[in-house]
Parts: structure tokens; C-alpha cells; sequence
């Protein structure tokens, strides 16, 4: 039984005392709020997750689960992985230098992997100790050659919305 089904007594007259378009209207709008609401739900919402399974020579080394990247999380990650130096005009501040581009595929890498996975690989303590890293996303750097890295954040863009499908590309 669903929401609409209470607006009518149990011999199906009509109780809500809106017409047939009104309740069509209020049908419709719940609709779209349901939509919303799972669509803002992107990040805990395991069908938006991606397996990624990382193999090597056809032997399967280990996996973990991905999700979509809103735009201030990809900020974030950029933030991270720019490089400062002195401004020649003002001493005082500050000028961005440049993005160090391995560290920001890491970044988004460990961002998007979730909490579970990302506290069983990247956050490993036991795995960090034996390769002789610090933090996750060095972990990141150690574990997954360069290729894979690309691979990885290619579906998380993908995950994230960046790619049109080839059918959409053509329309616009």
C-alpha cells in the first residue's frame, strides 16, 4: 500500500477532497520529490557504486568499490595537490605554482573509494607500517601502477557524470 492509497476509505471513495487533477498533480510531485531525494542521495547509494578489480598478468591482486565525486570534493582534491611558492610581486603571499597531477589522481582515487574499502586498503596501518608510507593516498601511489591509476579515475569521472556516452555526444 502506498502514500495514495490512504486517501481513500476501504470501499474507494474518494477522502482527500481534491479533484481527479489535483490528486494527479500531488501524485506527480511526489514523484519527482522521490527522484530528487534519490538522486542527492548519490554518495550512499550502493547501485552508484563501481567495482574496480585490480589484475596482473590475469591474477587477480585485490578490489575495491568507487563512487561519484561531487564538484567541491574535486576541489578539494585539487587543493591538495597544488604546489605554492613565493609571489615575486608580494613576498607576503602566496602564488599557486602548479598541480602536481599524481597527487591529485591519488586524491580523487581515495575519495572516491568508500569508507569501508578505503579503512580496509588505503587507511591499512598493518599495509602502510610494511611499505613504509604514512597515509592512504601513498598507499595509493604504491599499490596501483600508472595505468591502473588512469583506469581508476576514468570510471570515477564516468561515475561522476564527465563523460557523455557517445549517443549523447552526437545529439549535442
Amino acid at each position: 500500500m502506498n502514500d495514495w492509497d490512504n486517501t481513500q476509505d476501504g470501499i474507494g471513495n474518494d477522502l482527500s477532497g481534491g479533484t481527479g487533477k489535483n490528486q494527479e498533480k500531488e501524485r506527480e510531485e511526489y514523484w519527482l520529490l522521490q527522484q530528487l531525494l534519490t538522486a542527492a542521495n548519490f554518495k550512499t547509494d550502493p547501485e552508484q557504486y563501481e567495482t574496480i578489480t585490480i589484475e596482473r598478468k590475469g591474477k587477480e591482486m585485490f578490489s575495491f568499490r568507487v563512487r561519484p565525486l561531487e564538484e567541491e570534493e574535486l576541489q578539494e582534491c585539487r587543493k591538495k595537490a597544488t604546489q605554492y611558492g613565493a609571489n615575486p610581486q608580494n613576498r607576503a603571499l602566496v602564488m599557486e605554482t602548479g598541480v602536481d597531477l599524481v597527487k591529485l589522481r591519488s586524491y580523487k582515487i581515495y575519495l572516491a573509494t568508500i569508507e569501508e574499502d578505503r579503512k580496509k586498503i588505503w587507511d591499512n596501518r598493518t599495509l602502510q607500517q610494511e611499505i613504509g608510507v604514512l597515509q592512504g593516498i601513498d598507499v595509493i601511489d604504491r599499490l596501483l601502477l600508472a595505468g591502473e591509476k588512469d583506469r581508476v579515475c576514468n570510471i570515477i569521472d564516468e561515475n561522476s557524470g564527465f563523460q557523455l556516452s557517445l549517443e549523447e555526444y552526437a545529439k549535442n
